[in-house]
């Protein structure tokens, strides 16, 4: 279960709504899928085994018409009259017509009682001589009126076809009183459609299936459907390839997806019964079982979430209490008590918490003054590092000064100076504004510009509304300085050093670089740590950053500080990162 990930929400009843939604939903359809699956399973089983036992009767059907249609043949083909008509000779038209009526008569007797028959067409050797339409139809067939004897089996036998949509039956006739199968005549006749339609509504009376036959060259002889699409399906099928009436499959037809395919051969006719009905219509009784399990899960769904929804409520309305009473304690308000009135596990965890909170409240009341005047003393004592660290520097650069006799630059240098210990003492306060620090920076930037002449340039860029942040006083001193001594002292040509302030989000970024010397990793990490030790002890030993360090942690936690980059003859970067705070908002 560890790779079973739940969505995260903020409230405990939202999870346990969710999570048992989720189990009822998989179970619903758990059983909804198994239930179809089942289902459809057993559909398909009974329409395989009904479509089979379908397509085999009317099989048995149309080969009952057809033997019935075969002895009508065998009537009209065996009547002597009708053998002695086609044998005898006529000297003109006259003559000819009167032998015509004369079969015509003998053909209507013979067949007078089959209303299957619609068309009859009696031919001699040479040309038609009865053409009789049992039906109203007005169709002109103009292939009939010519004999074709491709049509017609040598051996005497009825063969079936469908020619210009027509359903005919074809036989010769052999004169019964010759014994060397002598060929007197051609006998043809077509069904009437309707009647082989109605056989097969008998056994399909929805309709909800395709039914074909097809003869043995594969042409369309009849089918249940007319339209486009049907036709579309049927020419498809009548290409041999498509098909196989050796047993009942599944197939894929275009446009109309997985159909399920029953035939049957006959063996009078030769021809195929095919029905095709689609998987669709063979699912859809499963698919409305389906659809039902699916509603009656939803409905359960819903009663459900209303029911856990109530029971969890009752469960989960004393912990949102006690979330409310820590929210406050978050605050900072350690006098907030929680009240839960139950006599279960939930009200002994409100006891707890709220023995817990009185105890810390005692521990405040003990502590807490404490804690705060040994923070106040850490950061005098910090702040009173620097100060002598920077008046030992300054003081020990005027001393060279003069010792050249420079009186004009030590006049300016002592100007400086005292205009700085001069504010320093003045300013109490330990967050000052970022323009008041640049003025120190100015004035100690002043002292080493008289010290160092033309060798030492630099600028200062403060983006206009950082100027009014609150930043640590004399925080920017110590970096300065170790930018000169650590980096442009030891610089043979021109060194520079740029100070730029702005804003990036809530944050304040004050960045001094240099384009001195650099320092090697070892260097960086002690100048952090505090450890660094020069040979030369009038050029400090790298307190002063890890006192900024201290001093920036302590103010405002441990995710601000200070950030050195640096690069061996390429120059420094000391990147001070403290919060957003302006005069409204101090906090020391």
């Amino acid at each position: 279960m560890r790779f079973i990930r739940f969505p995260k929400f903020r409230h405990l009843k939202n999870q346990l709504l969710f999570q048992h939604a989720l189990g009822i939903t998989f179970i619903i359809g758990l059983t909804a899928l198994v239930t179809y699956t089942i289902a459809i399973h057993i559909q398909i089983k009974d329409a395989v085994r009904y479509n089979s036992v379908m397509v085999t009767q009317i099989s048995k059907s149309i080969d009952n018409m057809v033997d019935s249609f075969n002895r009508v043949m065998d009537g009209v083909s065996f009547n002597n009259d009708v053998q002695s008509l086609l044998q005898s000779k006529y000297e003109n038209d006259k003559a000819k017509n009167l032998l015509n009526r004369y079969l015509s008569s003998k053909v209507t007797d013979e067949t007078m009682m089959f209303d299957e028959v619609d068309l009859i067409y009696l031919y001699d050797m040479e040309s038609l001589r009865v053409n009789l339409r049992r039906s109203v139809n007005n169709n002109d067939y103009p292939f009939f009126k010519t004999l074709h004897p491709e049509l017609y089996d040598e051996s005497g036998k009825v063969t079936w076809s469908a020619e210009k949509s027509v359903i005919t039956a074809n036989r010769m006739i052999y004169d019964t009183n010759s014994y060397r199968m002598k060929v007197i005549g051609y006998l043809t006749m077509s069904m009437d459609k309707s009647y082989l339609q109605d056989r097969i509504q008998k056994f399909d009376p929805t309709e909800e299936r395709h039914l074909i036959i097809l003869d043995r060259q594969n042409n369309v002889v009849l089918s249940n459907s007319n339209d486009e699409e049907l036709k579309r399906v049927t020419s498809w099928l009548s290409n041999s390839k498509n098909i196989s009436t050796d047993e009942d499959s599944f197939i894929e037809i275009p446009k109309y997806g997985k159909m399920f395919v029953s035939t049957f051969k006959s063996n009078l006719t030769g021809w195929k019964i095919i029905s095709l009905v689609s998987l669709n219509e063979i699912s859809e009784g499963p698919a409305l079982i389906g659809k039902s399990v699916f509603l009656i899960g939803i409905l359960a769904i819903i009663i459900g979430i209303i029911f856990i929804w109530i029971s969890t409520n009752y469960f989960v309305k004393p912990l949102n209490t006690l979330s409310l009473v820590m929210d406050e304690v978050e605050k900072d308000n350690f006098n907030a008590q929680v009240e839960i009135d139950r006599v279960d596990e939930l009200g002994r965890v409100g006891e707890s918490f709220n023995r817990m909170m009185n105890k810390i409240n005692t521990l405040i009341s003990d502590i807490y003054q404490k804690d705060i005047n040994e923070k106040d003393a850490q950061l005098r004592a910090l702040r009173a590092q620097i100060n002598p660290h920077f008046l030992y520097n300054t003081l020990d650069a005027i001393n060279w000064m003069a010792q050249f006799g420079k009186t004009d630059e030590v006049s300016k240098m002592t100007v400086s100076l005292s205009r700085l210990l001069k504010t320093s003492i003045k300013n109490n306060q330990e967050l000052i504004r970022l323009e008041e620090e640049m003025n120190y920076i100015e004035d100690y930037m002043t002292i080493q510009k008289i010290r160092f002449q033309d060798k030492i340039h630099f600028s200062i860029n403060i983006d206009p509304e950082a100027n009014d942040c609150l930043v640590p006083k004399l925080i920017l001193q110590p970096i300065v300085e170790n930018a000169m001594i650590h980096g442009l002292e030891k610089k043979i040509d021109n060194g520079y050093l740029f100070i730029n302030g702005n804003i990036k989000g809530n944050k304040l970024h004050i960045q001094v670089i240099d384009n001195g010397v650099g320092m090697d990793e070892h260097t960086i990490h002690a100048l952090s740590e505090g450890s660094y030790v020069h040979l030369d002890e009038k050029q400090g030993t790298g307190n002063g950053v890890l006192n900024v360090q201290n001093r920036i942690r302590l103010l405002f936690g441990e995710e601000n500080g200070l950030k050195i980059e640096s690069n061996i003859n390429v120059g420094t970067l000391f990147e001070l990162i403290l919060p957003v705070q302006r005069e409204g908002f101090r906090n020391v």
